[in-house]
């Protein structure tokens, strides 16, 4: 039962410098171990990647995004936009709309994005698992608009997570020019109230400059009917 390894041991291990076999076996056992070393550090590489690629997306990030070839907008209600709400492969589809705008609450004013989405955003993103405080993901109700902050932005406006008030929200209106006598009329304003959350994500592109409102709130502000910046 152990004549394979004496035989193996009389050859391995024999006291002849030049046996073919002696060299033959440490060519291979050095082909192997570099080929092992190689295999961990290519998966350990890929692993690192995996990890990287994975930190840049966060709850907010659909697995699909359409956005303007050309421009900031288009049309939701196009031909081609209208043939993707009908594709059995698309379990969930909600328009967006972007923009920057000045955001104050009390006496602190910051430059913000305002990204306006549809209810189904819900379900479109796991946005339950970024939420912080004691209300709930909530866009409006037939009385008033909400705002979602993120947590960045609740430090710089010193808001708390479910603030008192609201945040009054400035953008340019689209189609008149400025008014130099008069510069406030050249803006649109809105009114957001918390819904008794904020979110954070851990990146400080969104968690420092993005409210999440309703996209009719958006709408209104900057002036579109059914132009959105993206389809997610």
């Amino acid at each position: 039962m152990n004549l394979p390894f004496l035989i193996a041991k009389r050859y391995l291990f024999s006291k002849k410098k030049h046996n073919a076999v002696n060299i033959i076996s440490a060519v291979s056992v050095c082909g192997v171990t570099l080929a092992t070393l190689t295999l961990v550090c290519t998966l350990s590489v890929f692993n690192g990647f995996q990890d990287t690629v994975t930190g840049f997306f966060t709850a907010f990030d659909p697995e699909l995004k359409v956005t303007a070839r050309e421009g900031k907008v288009f049309d939701a209600q196009a031909g081609c936009i209208r043939q993707l709400r009908s594709l059995p492969e698309i379990a969930v589809l909600t328009e967006t709309l972007e923009e920057n705008a000045m955001v104050q609450y009390k006496d602190r004013q910051i430059m913000a994005v305002i990204k306006g989405v549809e209810d189904n955003f819900k379900q479109l993103t796991a946005i339950d698992s970024i939420l912080y405080g004691s209300g709930e993901f909530m866009l409006h109700d037939p009385i008033v608009e909400y705002g979602i902050p993120g947590m960045e932005m609740v430090s710089k406006l010193g808001t708390g997570v479910q603030f008192t008030g609201y945040l009054s929200v400035y953008a340019p209106k689209r189609n008149a020019p400025i008014n130099m006598n008069n510069p406030a009329s050249s803006f649109n304003r809105g009114y957001l109230y918390s819904p008794g959350v904020a979110f954070m994500v851990n990146q400080q592109k969104y968690d420092g400059e993005y409210i999440l409102t309703s996209l009719n709130f958006a709408r209104r502000l900057l002036d579109y009917t059914t132009e959105v910046s993206a389809i997610e």
